[in-house]
């Protein structure tokens, strides 16, 4: 048994599970026919629709269902992947999420046995997020980063993840503020502004002056309109299922509650001075991947990947209390497994999805951040005691 879990626990092992069980998945979803991957077509299909000079936020019926949610540069980033064959992209794709995800995990700094739990601890949760072909796995690793090169004192590199990140999904941007903890913030800065310009106009040379205007109209408008109607696996969604006489019509005042209280999370370990350790600054990245997606009214299934990460990442700072073993039991009863078949189809049906119960356990975590980060001492031990 030993000899076992020592073999589980090498990284060149894990990191060949991880891309089986992409290519797995990519075979699975290929063979199944267009419906099993009709975001993939949807990422593919924007660079070509880019091409023709066509709404990328419009319905295209005829080609997929669903619309293009993502920033107008994603589809010139996307592009490699849509000028191959179908089923090899896919595959690259998937496990690309994975891989970048792995190292962004690898490279975090923890001990070596934190990096085996939360690589194992997410890879439910990251089989969820490939088989949607979504992109939050890499927004994931993007966030943390963001993280490891602030870490590092390099704010040049630190710099380019969140305006990636931002560059397909907005909420990516979010990972941006960790820089306040770290010096070199006016380099940080600077460096962000020409991330974000050269990103911005990536899709200049592919469409003219005219066309790259519209693009951004349209996908502002899209945005706007999504906005308006979509509550997700959100602390809105959370009020408007369990608290219906509240009659949430519009998700605004409850996100702009969030940002406050975001800022005011900030404002404290900043002016206290707790962020000067280790302990704290993970924390507030765990705080980070949880706050983007409970406070997103785009938040789905696949989107928890970002949250999970965050929820191992609080529990690795906090492993020695028994309540955050607790904690990470329930979400992984709790969260995690409920899209798979551990559970009966009724129950899921009946009660899990209607009532939005993965998003509890994840809610339950950032309540307790929440309430460290402001009031509790932040544990002591060292974390980075034998990091690698």
């Amino acid at each position: 048994m030993k000899k076992i879990q020592n073999y589980l626990c090498q990284p060149k092992v894990i990191l060949v599970v991880y891309l089986v069980v992409s290519l797995i998945i990519a075979i699975q979803h290929y063979l199944g026919g267009a419906v099993k991957y009709n975001n993939f077509i949807i990422f593919r299909q924007s660079f070509f629709h880019l091409l023709d000079h066509k709404n990328l936020h419009l319905e295209y019926p005829l080609e997929y269902y669903d619309i293009f949610l993502y920033h107008p540069s994603f589809s010139i980033l996307f592009a490699p992947l849509s000028l191959i064959p179908l089923p090899i992209s896919l595959a690259l794709w998937l496990m690309a999420c994975s891989v970048i995800l792995f190292f962004a995990i690898k490279s975090l700094p923890i001990p070596k046995n934190g990096k085996t739990f939360i690589w194992w601890f997410v890879l439910v949760e990251l089989v969820t997020s490939l088989h949607n072909q979504q992109t939050n796995p890499i927004i994931a690793a993007f966030g943390l980063f963001t993280f490891i090169f602030m870490e590092k004192n390099n704010p040049r590199m630190a710099s380019i993840f969140p305006i990636l990140a931002f560059c397909i999904k907005g909420y990516g941007l979010i990972f941006a503020a960790l820089f306040l903890f770290y010096p070199r913030k006016r380099e940080f800065i600077l460096y962000s502004v020409v991330w974000l310009l050269l990103l911005t106009l990536l899709p200049l040379p592919f469409v003219g002056i005219d066309y790259f205007q519209q693009i951004y109209q349209d996908w502002s408008n899209c945005l706007i309109g999504d906005h308006k109607v979509n509550f997700g696996l959100s602390i809105m969604g959370l009020l408007k299922v369990w608290w219906p006489a509240m009659e949430i019509k519009d998700a605004t005042l409850i996100q702009l509650a969030g940002v406050a209280l975001f800022a005011v999370t900030w404002s404290i370990n900043l002016f206290k001075g707790t962020y000067k350790s280790l302990n704290t600054r993970l924390l507030l990245l765990a705080y980070s991947c949880l706050w983007v997606i409970l406070f997103n009214h785009a938040s789905e299934s696949p989107t928890y990947i970002i949250a999970i990460t965050g929820v191992s990442i609080f529990y690795i700072v906090n492993r020695q209390n028994h309540w955050a073993t607790s904690l990470i039991v329930i979400v992984y009863l709790f969260s995690i497994l409920i899209p798979t078949d551990i559970y009966p189809s009724l129950w899921k049906k009946a009660f899990f999805y209607p009532y939005l119960i993965k998003a509890i356990p994840c809610l339950l975590v950032w309540i307790v951040l929440q309430l460290q980060l402001l009031f509790s001492p932040i544990p002591h031990f060292n974390v980075i005691k034998g990091a690698n």
